[in-house]
């Protein structure tokens, strides 16, 4: 999957990603073994197509997990230039006037390329409410709403991650205990590959949450803020 952003999730994310999907290969190519009874293929082929759909679910609420990501970081970055803003303003009344309106229109300039440029899969993340053409040098009250509505944004991100997290805990636990219940019907020990896939999530799991704020689902959390 191609990410359309100038923010990437961290090294380790997406090496604890390809070592998940390769153990989750690993355990649907193994449940597609020839059954030796016409009965057990016809349950075991019902399970696997449990395991299959939680499987791809588990996929997307991962993928969620890094678009969210990306959106923190872009939210972050605006909010660290947004400080920039804020100060440029309070120095307003200075003698070199013309020097802090240009300094304040490149900051705006540049804040506003990084909302143009986070995106996921070619979707935007951000819409026009986080863009910051409209403030202005001398308005500092418009510069503080604006910082006060990208604080809320960065917490209902926060939000929505530790959620998609919690749901990939859940949603491994089906699959194992779906796996598991295949493995004895058809006699075909998972045992490990079942281990490695949870190792993996784990580390996932640790790498994000090293990263990224705790995170209200995602239409829910971004509905107000971000496209």
């Amino acid at each position: 999957m191609q990410l359309n952003t100038q923010y990437q999730v961290l090294p380790q994310i997406n090496e604890q990603n390809t070592k998940r999907d390769k153990t989750l290969e690993i355990s649907l190519a193994e449940a597609q073994l020839e059954m030796g009874d016409s009965s057990s293929r016809s349950i075991t082929s019902n399970i696997q197509n449990d395991i299959s759909t939680v499987s791809q679910e588990y996929m997307n609420n991962n993928d969620n997990i890094a678009m969210m990501q990306i959106a923190d970081s872009a939210l972050a970055k605006l909010a660290d230039q947004s400080q920039k803003l804020n100060g440029l303003s309070v120095r307003n009344n200075s003698a070199d006037q013309q020097a802090l309106q240009n300094e304040f229109q490149r900051t705006q300039a540049s804040m506003q390329n990084i909302v143009n440029a986070t995106s996921f899969n070619e979707k935007p993340l951000l819409n026009s409410s986080i863009s910051p053409a409209n403030l202005t040098l001398d308005n500092q009250e418009g510069i503080a709403s604006y910082m006060k509505a990208l604080s809320s944004a960065q917490s209902d991100v926060t939000t929505s991650v530790n959620n998609f997290i919690n749901h990939a805990n859940t949603l491994l636990e089906q699959i194992t205990q779906t796996s598991a219940a295949k493995s004895q019907i058809a006699d075909t020990d998972m045992a490990k590959t079942v281990s490695d896939f949870q190792d993996s999530n784990r580390a996932l799991d640790a790498s994000v949450l090293a990263s990224a704020h705790q995170t209200q689902y995602l239409r829910e959390s971004i509905g107000r803020l971000l496209g």
